[in-house]
C-alpha cells in the first residue's frame, strides 16, 4: 500500500525513473535520502547533494535538539521535509507518508525550519552598494541597452485560502481570489534583492512601494541610478517607468529596452513559483494563516537566492507570470514632475538619435 502511494507521486514528474525500483529506494530509512543521485534530490527537494549539506549546516543550530527524546528529528530529516512541502505544495500528510513521520510532528518541524530560514533573509537577500552596485549596471546595460538600472521592481500575487474574520475582503486581489501582493526587486540574474511580503492582495503596488523602506532609502539618494517598474507605479527620479501614449521614436525605442529589460523580472517569479510550487496555485492553495504564508514566501526567496546564487538550471514548465498591469500613475502624484523631468534626460540622452 505504501509502496504504492510513492509510486503514484512521480506521476508527471521524472517518469523516466523506474517507479517501482524509486519507490523500494524511498522506502529506505531517513538517513538514505542522500544516496540518491542529484537528478533525484533536485526532482524531489529542488536542491543537489551539496546544497542540501550546506542549508543543513546553516540551519542545524536553530534545529538541532540536545537529544532524541519526545521523538526529535534529525536536522537533515526536518529539512529535507520542509523542501519537499515547499516544492510541491502538497498538504502535510502527503509529505508524512513520503518521510514516515506523523502528520502532527510534520506541522511542528515545517514552522521551525521554516521560522530558521526566515533568520536568513540579512544573509541572502540584500540591496546591492558600491562596486556591486556598478556592476549591476554595466550588466543591465549590456543585457538590455537600458543605463542606469539598479533593479526591477514589480508586485506578484501569491496565492492562499480564504482567511476568517474581518479583514477577509481585503485579501480579495484584482483577479478575484484570496492573496498575498508580494513586492520583489530582482537583479540582473533574477536574484531577489529586496523583499516585501505583508500586504493583503488588494493592496496597490504603488501604496506598497510608497510605504516601503526601500523608497525612503532610495529618496534620500544613497544609490546613484533607478528602478525600472510597470505603469503600476509611481514616475520618480529613482523608478523609471514606461512612457504613456508614446509620441516619438526615441520614447518608442526607450519602451522596447524598458520592457526587454524588465522581463527578467516577470521570469524571476516563474522561476521562484516554478521551483517553490507551494506558491503557484498548480500546488494548490496554501491551507495557512496570511501570518503563515508569508513566512513561507520569505523562506523560498531565501531558497530562490540559493539556487540562483548557484546557478542550477530552471525549472520545466515555469508558469507565465505576465500579469495585467495596474492602472497608470504616470503624472499624477507627488514628484511626478522630477520624474518626468529625470526620464525626459534620460531619454534624450540614450535614446535618441
Amino acid at each position: 500500500m505504501a509502496a504504492a502511494l510513492l509510486v503514484g507521486m512521480f506521476d508527471n514528474e521524472d517518469e523516466h525513473i523506474n517507479r517501482n525500483i524509486m519507490a523500494e529506494r524511498l522506502l529506505r530509512p531517513h538517513n538514505d535520502v542522500l544516496n540518491f543521485p542529484d537528478h533525484i534530490l533536485i526532482s524531489f527537494y529542488r536542491l543537489p547533494r551539496h546544497l542540501i549539506l550546506n542549508l543543513v549546516e546553516e540551519l542545524r543550530p536553530a534545529l538541532e535538539r540536545p537529544t532524541r527524546r519526545h521523538g526529535a528529528l534529525p536536522v537533515l530529516v526536518q529539512v529535507t521535509n520542509a523542501l519537499r512541502f515547499f516544492a510541491k505544495g502538497d498538504f502535510q500528510t502527503e509529505v508524512a507518508s513520503l518521510s514516515s513521520v506523523s502528520q502532527p510532528c510534520i506541522s511542528r518541524n515545517l514552522m521551525e525550519v521554516t521560522k530558521a530560514i526566515c533568520n536568513l533573509v540579512p544573509n541572502y537577500i540584500q540591496f546591492p552598494r558600491g562596486e556591486e552596485l556598478l556592476r549591476i549596471k554595466e550588466e543591465f546595460l549590456r543585457q538590455s541597452g537600458m543605463p542606469g538600472v539598479i533593479g526591477l521592481i514589480d508586485g506578484s500575487l501569491f496565492p492562499i485560502k480564504a482567511p476568517s474574520g474581518p479583514s477577509e475582503p481585503a485579501y480579495v486581489c484584482r483577479k478575484g481570489y484570496h492573496a498575498i501582493n508580494i513586492q520583489a526587486i530582482g537583479d540582473q540574474n533574477m536574484v531577489i534583492r529586496h523583499l516585501l511580503a505583508k500586504w493583503p492582495g488588494s493592496i496597490h503596488d504603488s501604496f506598497i512601494f510608497n510605504t516601503s523602506d526601500i523608497n525612503a532609502y532610495l529618496s534620500e539618494g544613497r544609490a546613484s541610478g533607478w528602478l525600472l517598474g510597470d505603469s503600476g507605479y509611481p514616475l520618480k527620479p529613482y523608478l523609471m517607468t514606461p512612457v504613456m501614449n508614446e509620441q516619438t521614436e526615441a520614447e518608442r525605442r526607450y519602451n522596447v529596452a524598458h520592457k526587454r529589460c524588465r522581463s527578467r523580472q516577470e521570469r524571476l517569479y516563474g522561476i521562484w513559483k516554478g521551483r517553490w510550487r507551494c506558491h503557484d496555485k498548480s500546488g494548490g492553495y496554501l491551507q495557512y494563516s496570511p501570518e503563515r504564508v508569508v513566512m513561507f514566501v520569505k523562506a523560498t526567496a531565501v531558497l530562490h537566492n540559493i539556487c540562483r546564487m548557484a546557478n542550477l538550471p530552471d525549472p520545466e514548465n515555469i508558469p507565465a507570470m505576465v500579469e495585467d498591469e495596474e492602472e497608470g500613475h504616470d503624472g499624477i502624484h507627488d514628484g511626478a514632475q522630477t520624474g518626468r523631468t529625470a526620464r525626459n534626460n534620460l531619454i534624450a540622452r540614450y535614446f535618441t538619435r
